[in-house]
């Protein structure tokens, strides 16, 4: 049947199924940043609603307002 010729199975590129692969990857990475993101914003939240503040981590070990040098 004539209606029936381009229904078969489809071959995907090589180059298309690699560049599938990257973009699933990407997302996937995103879906996780953004997931680790509202997950330190909620660990913030619920440290602050308790009273207790996590102390700033920098390189020099002073926050605002710490130790300065003479």
């Amino acid at each position: 049947s004539l209606c029936r010729a381009g229904t078969g199975p489809k071959v995907l590129e090589p180059w298309l199924i690699g560049l599938t692969a990257v973009v699933v990857f990407l997302f996937i990475v995103f879906v996780l940043l953004l997931a680790n993101r509202l997950w330190q914003i909620r660990m913030r939240r619920w440290a602050g609603a308790a009273g207790t503040h996590p102390a700033p981590t920098s390189a020099g070990g002073a926050g605002p307002g710490g130790p300065q040098d003479p």
